[in-house]
């Protein structure tokens, strides 16, 4: 017997720039767009934990469902909560609006406009067991006979062993952001980033801390027009990675606007570059969020950027450039 855990950090995948070599070994799912978090359900009641550990079980009532449909046993449940677009594909943008936010129950008008889904792919704990030193395909399997169909507000899609190639063309096709590939003999490893789950991504992302912003002009006058955003660097240094204005609405610029003002420093955050428009207003860099884009630059900025949303459940300092084939 042993007790179940309360505190898990999930593991994490390493970004790789190809499907491992020989696949045999290892199972595809698709990469969901969405917020990593972590279940823990005991006597029926479940609470939601983020990737900072951060309690979100009043953030997503419309996933709690889940925690009646395994019959009354204990879990700790891995996860991705993710919002569905009109076309049914993942959208970190329309989760934007839920996420950070209590809401009041499933009435609440947040809930009724971006309805969460939690997607589960793995399984920790059951019972008095604990999985993690169980391999990914004895979890999946586990999983599988504890929640065998999907339910309001939760689903456990079905992961391909072998044949990543296809599964990744299938999520091109799609307009999906890519594949995990995952070890099938590997064990669960809290917190850790490792070379035994891999993301392969089909467009590029990247998550920056806003180091300032550049006021708007011609119609955008008088408002918020581009972020200048940055990375750590190994050595823990801020660096600056470029500008970002597409993607952000109008609605979007007044909020960052709202959240930005408290942050203001009449010192810039960027160690070396720093943004190469005058007027810029620096803030502490302490708010995260994500951007598409093309690719990086010679000189470290980011090429073509588009803003895709905040990210609360990283911190800033952790934030550092993404490199394919690095743990």
């Amino acid at each position: 017997m042993m007790p179940r855990p309360d505190t898990i950090t999930p593991m994490m995948a390493t970004l790789s720039p190809e499907l491992p070599a020989d696949d045999g070994g290892w199972g595809f799912e698709v990469k969901w767009d969405g917020v990593r978090t972590i279940a823990y359900i005991q006597d029926g009641a479940i609470r939601l934990s983020s990737r900072t550990l951060r309690d979100v079980t009043r953030v997503y009532p419309d996933v709690h469902g889940v925690a009646g449909a395994i019959g009354g046993r204990d879990a700790v449940l891995d996860g991705e909560v993710v919002a569905f677009d009109d076309t049914g594909r993942p959208s970190f943008e329309k989760l934007q609006s839920r996420m950070n936010v209590e809401v009041s129950g499933l009435s609440d008008p947040l809930v009724a406009g971006a309805p969460a889904v939690y997607v589960l792919f793995d399984l920790l704990y059951v019972d008095d067991r604990s999985l993690l030193n169980a391999s990914y395909e004895e979890r999946r399997a586990e999983l599988d006979a504890l929640l065998p169909a999907g339910g309001p507000g939760w689903t456990v899609p079905a992961y391909v062993p072998g044949d990543g190639a296809a599964m990744l063309a299938a999520t091109k096709a799609q307009r999906l952001e890519g594949v995990i590939a995952k070890r099938l003999a590997s064990r669960y490893l809290p917190g850790k980033r490792g070379r035994d789950w891999l993301k392969v991504k089909n467009v590029s992302r990247q998550e920056v801390v806003i180091g300032g912003w550049l006021p708007g002009e011609g119609g955008l006058s008088g408002s918020l027009g581009a972020l200048a955003i940055g990375v750590y660097d190994d050595d823990g240094e801020f660096r600056y990675a470029g500008r970002v204005g597409t993607g952000l609405t109008l609605a979007e610029r007044h909020r960052l606007a709202t959240l930005l003002a408290p942050l203001v420093t009449d010192v810039s955050p960027f160690i070396g570059a720093q943004p190469d428009k005058p007027g810029c207003v620096f803030v502490r860099p302490e708010l995260v969020c994500e951007v598409a884009f093309a690719e990086w630059t010679a000189i470290g900025t980011l090429r073509h950027p588009a803003y895709k949303g905040l990210r609360h459940d990283k911190p800033a300092r952790d934030v550092v450039r993404e490199i394919a084939g690095l743990s």
